[in-house]
């Protein structure tokens, strides 16, 4: 068996996945100070919450870029590449250079004691690595899990966000709503501005307040389109950066529910995953004559996330399917169908291949005059655009761009 230098880089990476989860901040710290760390050579923007960060930071990356600003952003899980994960001016770093950023990974983590860093690790160092070659101005950064203990708690982030806070991840954040949000402030530092969204619950503002106290300033959520919320958080803390409230252009695949065609016929994709996001998203649709094709990945609270999807104004027939690439296996379909069918939905079809999936959902929609919507997992939303891409023989890599680059500057 290879040693884990000997390996090819892409299969290391892949290794890593083996490694788990790791909640805590000493080893990807240790891991940061022997890559000589590289996120302190920029300014941050760190976000967290339940749903909605991975979309302030899209819109926080095109916002600076309209202000003439070199961003760096830093998001995760991926829809169809890891490269996703370390975007320079909107676009996904090459994968050559991402390469070589994990050769110093690795490298580092050879260095005696040796050390077995996550893929979540691996994939934040090496970004942190890309900002600071590609000399950015700033780095927007969203953690992966929580706040308090996520490894991107230790990039030198001089204002942070926290945008809304729900019950997911449970079996690690705990069960109460001020437990989750306790966890998501962690990512406050003394003396730094942290805006948060306004929540109705009174135990989330206490424990916000309770841990962030004086630094901590509400933003009214006005609730509706995730997107424009997105949007006026963004420019609520572009104005302390000094950041003019400019429009922007801001594609960001599987959240601002942009159609795609699959075989001529609407598919309009969402990324949401849990109950909070799919109930906001299904509220967008219901009443609207739709098919609905459904993966998901394996989650404690399953039961309780695919609520929202049991019964939908205008839903004329479900289709439900498998997911490969997260950390979790699929739901089986057969468990998703039985769940769906025992809630009163009719007409459920198990198709595992998500290609073949995507073909009936086509047909049936194209014999009902209605679109298709797709939900339950980032992953799937990923593995629909790579298929659509091959299909159509287009490159996925514009498709991942998500605006344009910085003003005064050319492709």
């Amino acid at each position: 068996m290879p040693s884990a230098g000997d390996m090819d880089i892409r299969d290391w990476l892949t290794g890593t996945i083996g490694n788990g989860m790791r909640l805590g901040l000493s080893t990807c710290a240790e891991m940061l100070d022997r890559l000589g760390n590289p996120q302190l050579d920029f300014p941050s923007v760190h976000v967290a919450g339940t749903n909605g960060k991975g979309s302030l930071c899209a819109n926080l990356s095109a916002l600076g870029a309209r202000n003439g600003e070199l961003i760096g952003l830093f998001t995760s899980p991926h829809l169809a590449c890891v490269e996703e994960r370390a975007r320079v001016d909107g676009k996904p770093v090459l994968p050559s250079e991402f390469d070589l950023y994990l050769e110093q990974v690795r490298g580092a983590s050879l260095i005696e004691p040796q050390i077995r860093p996550t893929y979540f690790e691996v994939t934040f160092l090496a970004s942190m690595l890309a900002f600071s070659k590609a000399r950015v101005d700033r780095a927007i950064v969203e953690t992966g899990l929580g706040g308090r203990l996520d490894s991107t708690r230790l990039v030198e982030a001089d204002i942070c966000a926290i945008t809304t806070i729900s019950r997911d991840h449970t079996e690690i954040l705990g069960e109460t709503l001020g437990g989750i949000a306790t966890e998501k402030a962690g990512i406050h530092r003394q003396g730094v501005p942290i805006l948060c969204l306004f929540h109705e619950d009174v135990g989330v503002r206490d424990a916000l307040e309770s841990v962030a106290g004086s630094d901590l300033e509400w933003i009214a959520n006005h609730g509706g389109d995730a997107q424009g919320t997105a949007r006026l958080l963004s420019e609520e803390i572009g104005k302390r950066l000094g950041w003019k409230p400019l429009e922007t252009e801001l594609t960001w695949a599987g959240r601002t529910n942009d159609p795609i065609s699959w075989s001529g016929v609407e598919c309009r994709i969402s990324a949401a995953h849990n109950e909070e996001s799919l109930a906001h998203d299904m509220g967008a649709v219901s009443g609207e004559d739709h098919v609905l094709v459904l993966g998901m990945t394996q989650k404690e609270d399953l039961e309780s996330s695919i609520k929202p999807l049991v019964s939908s104004i205008g839903r004329v027939h479900v289709i439900v399917t498998r997911v490969d690439g997260g950390r979790n296996p699929s739901v089986p379909i057969e468990s998703l169908a039985r769940i769906l069918s025992e809630n009163g939905s009719t007409e459920v079809d198990g198709i595992a291949d998500t290609s073949d999936a995507m073909d009936h959902a086509a047909r049936i929609a194209r014999k009902h005059d209605c679109f298709v919507y797709v939900t339950g997992s980032i992953y799937l939303v990923g593995q629909i655009l790579s298929e659509l891409a091959d299909r159509e023989g287009t490159d996925i890599w514009e498709s991942l761009t998500i605006h344009p680059p910085r003003e005064g500057t050319e492709e």
